[in-house]
């Protein structure tokens, strides 16, 4: 509605300034025909102009309305992020008060509640992270990492398991510049992905590219639509296909994980794939 709304006004007020600018063009051309063609080139470089500014302004406009678009998404998708594993842990708490348990289901309890309080947990993170790229107020504290032994502290976090398999593979021993917590966020927030949109493989490949260490981590998923690729990296975009849309998420983390890539003066990247993902993390070589 608002859309349409602002689209109407911007054609009516283009509209009036065209017939506007024609109706003093003819009476300028006729009360001095001896500069007819000056008024002409003048007038069409103004009009010239004004047909840019306008495009401009809408390109404004529509900018505008589907950053508040995202923004209304992202809010409804975080309420609903927050409203359920508070609710699920209410509900634990609930039952552990209705009658007694012993302590298996105590322990089973307590460990689902767990579970449901680390999604908020990471939830908020997650916007603490956005809002202080937004504000500048993110540092990253860079130091020099071998690659073997930055693979070997990550891996436990990431295990195989019965839906998904991960596969490592490290052609290079030339140490890094990075942010090792930025980057195992990066990499979490790449994989989460991979498996939240069907990946059971994920390759990540480590090489060394002239002077840059290149993490590349390509998955089997369902891949991303070429209309959404040149967005993907957006703050609060998500695409359009409602079979996407089903799985949850706020639109932050790919935006997050390149913001946080280019404060390790890197670069985060993807690369299309006839089937599944892939993304490549670039960061620069001890000099």
């Amino acid at each position: 509605m608002k859309k349409n709304r602002s689209k109407l006004i911007l054609t009516l007020l283009s509209i009036y300034i065209l017939l506007q600018f024609c109706w003093w063009g003819y009476l300028l051309v006729h009360a001095n025909y001896q500069k007819t063609f000056m008024i002409i080139g003048e007038g069409f470089v103004f009009l010239s102009i004004l047909i840019f500014g306008i495009w401009r302004l809408n390109q404004s406009i529509e900018k505008e309305i589907h950053l508040h678009q995202r923004q209304t998404n992202f809010l409804l998708s975080v309420s609903h992020e927050l409203k359920t594993p508070l609710a699920s842990v209410q509900l634990v708490l609930q039952t552990i008060l209705k009658r007694p348990f012993d302590s298996d289901q105590l322990r089973s309890f307590a460990e689902q509640a767990l579970t449901e309080n680390k999604k908020s947990q990471e939830l908020i993170e997650t916007m603490l992270n956005a809002s202080g790229i937004e504000q500048s107020a993110l540092n990253a504290q860079i130091e020099m990492e071998l690659p073997l032994a930055f693979l070997d502290s990550i891996k436990p976090y990431f295990p195989n398991t019965e839906s998904c398999q991960f596969h490592w593979q490290l052609d290079t021993h030339e140490s890094f510049l990075c942010d090792r917590g930025m980057l195992t966020l990066i990499l979490k927030n790449l994989f989460d992905n991979s498996i939240k949109y069907g990946a059971t493989d994920i390759h990540v490949h480590c090489h060394s590219v002239k002077k840059d260490f290149l993490i590349e981590v390509h998955d089997n998923g369902v891949g991303i639509d070429e209309k959404d690729q040149p967005m993907i990296f957006e703050k609060f975009y998500r695409s359009g296909d409602e079979k996407i849309r089903e799985r949850s998420g706020t639109g932050l983390g790919l935006y997050i994980a390149k913001e946080m890539a280019k404060l390790q003066h890197g670069n985060l990247s993807f690369k299309p794939l006839e089937k599944g993902s892939c993304f490549i993390i670039s960061l620069p070589h001890v000099k």
